[in-house]
C-alpha cells in the first residue's frame, strides 16, 4: 500500500483549467462519439433481444433492483445522518446536494433504463459469441457460495473498470463528471454521465459465466448497490478494522481529493483489489475530512460564482465530453489545495 503523501504528491496529469458554462470548447471530441455510437448500437440489439419478454418490464425490473424504494430509502436514510454528524458541514440545499438530487431522478428514469438495454444488449452479442463462457448448473457447490463467488466476481470487475476509467484519457472524460462534486455526499453516487456505463458492462462477465445457477438475484444486485453508495457519504466512518476489508466513506473520500485524477482507493465494496495493487490509501485516525472536487474545475460546476443554474450545468455536464478542453484561465481560481495523511500503521 502506497503513502498517502505520494499518491497526492504526484498526480497523473496536471487538470485542464476551469471552462466557464458559456466559454467551454466548440471542438468535438471523437473518442466519446465512438463510445457513445457503441452504446447505440447495444441498446439495439437490447431492445431487440428483450422484444420477446417486453422490453419494459425488463426496464422496470432493472430499475426496481438499482433505483427502486429499497434503494432510494438507504439513499435518503443516511443522507439524513449526514446532516446529524458530516465529514464536512454544507447547507441542507447545497448546490452540490440540489444537482445531485438531479442526477438521482435522471439516474431512476433516463439511465437505468439505458443501461438495461445496453447491459441486455451486450449480454446477447457474447453469448451469441462465446455460449462457452456459461458454467454448467451445479449442485455440488452449496448455493450461497456461488452468491458469494459471483459477488466477489462483480466487484473485481467494478474495480478493473474503474481503473480503466482513471487511466484512459477517452473514459476519463466521461468519469471526470463524477469527480467534479466539490459538496460530496451520498447523492453523488448518482452523479455520473450515462455513457461511463459502457465502460462497466465487463463486470456482467460473472453474473453471465453464473447465470444457470442463479447465482445473481435481484435482492443481492440491491444490496450491493447499497453498499456502493455508502462509500461516497458525507460522514467520517472507517469502520474501524473492518475498513481493512470494506471500502469505507473515509477510504473512499480520499480517492475524491481535489488534487488531480488519481488511480488510488479504487473499489466499490472490498479493498482487495486496491490492496493487492499498492493502490490502497487508508485513513488516519482523526484526520479531517479532505476536500472533494477537480482541481481547476476542468468540467462545469455549480459551485462557480454567481446564480446558481443547475438545469443548464446538469445538460452542460453530460455535453461536455463530446468536446476538447480548453486552456482558458479559470476565473474563479484553481480550487483549493488539499493534503492527504495517512494511518501509518495500515501502510506496507
Amino acid at each position: 500500500m502506497i503513502p498517502a503523501q505520494d499518491a497526492v504528491a504526484a498526480p497523473q496529469e496536471t487538470a485542464a483549467p476551469q471552462q466557464t458554462l458559456s466559454g467551454y470548447s466548440r471542438r468535438l471530441y471523437l473518442p466519446t462519439f465512438l463510445v457513445a455510437a457503441a452504446a447505440a448500437g447495444l441498446a439495439w440489439r437490447g431492445w431487440q433481444e428483450l422484444s420477446e419478454f417486453g422490453p419494459l418490464r425488463a426496464i422496470h425490473a432493472e430499475q426496481a433492483e438499482l433505483a427502486g424504494p429499497a434503494v432510494i430509502s438507504f439513499v435518503l436514510a443516511v443522507f439524513v445522518i449526514e446532516q446529524i454528524r458530516p465529514a464536512e458541514r454544507h447547507r441542507v440545499l447545497a448546490r452540490g446536494h440540489v444537482l445531485d438530487l438531479i442526477y438521482l431522478l435522471s439516474y431512476a428514469l433516463i439511465v437505468v433504463p439505458i443501461t438495461a438495454l445496453i447491459g441486455n444488449g451486450f449480454s446477447g452479442a457474447l453469448l451469441h459469441a462465446a455460449p462457452w463462457m456459461v458454467l454448467p448448473r451445479t449442485s455440488a457447490v452449496p448455493h450461497w457460495l456461488i452468491v458469494a463467488a459471483a459477488v466477489v466476481a462483480i466487484d473485481a470487475m467494478d474495480w478493473l473498470a474503474h481503473l480503466g476509467n482513471h487511466k484512459l484519457n477517452s473514459l476519463w472524460r466521461l468519469h471526470a463528471v463524477h469527480h467534479s462534486q466539490e459538496e460530496l455526499s451520498i447523492l453523488t453516487t448518482f452523479r455520473a454521465h450515462p455513457l461511463v456505463h459502457v465502460s462497466f458492462l465487463v463486470s456482467s462477465l460473472p453474473v453471465l459465466a453464473l447465470i444457470a445457477n442463479d447465482a445473481t438475484p435481484a435482492a443481492v444486485l440491491t444490496v450491493y448497490a447499497c453498499l456502493g453508495a455508502l462509500p461516497h457519504a458525507n460522514v467520517r466512518w472507517t469502520y474501524g478494522r473492518a475498513g481493512l476489508l470494506f471500502i469505507s466513506p473515509a477510504y473512499h473520500r480520499i480517492h475524491h481529493s481535489a488534487t488531480g485524477r488519481l488511480d488510488i482507493n479504487l473499489g466499490t465494496v472490498l479493498t482487495a483489489w486496491d490492496a493487492a495493487t499498492r493502490r490502497a490509501v487508508f485513513p488516519a485516525r482523526g484526520a479531517e475530512a479532505v476536500v472533494t472536487g477537480l482541481t481547476g474545475r476542468p468540467v462545469p460546476v455549480e459551485q462557480t460564482a454567481g446564480r446558481a443554474r443547475f438545469g443548464r450545468v446538469f445538460l452542460t455536464q453530460w455535453v461536455e465530453p463530446f468536446t476538447r478542453w480548453t486552456n482558458t484561465v479559470p476565473p474563479d481560481g484553481p480550487a483549493r489545495a488539499v493534503t492527504v495523511t495517512a494511518d501509518p500503521l495500515h501502510q506496507e
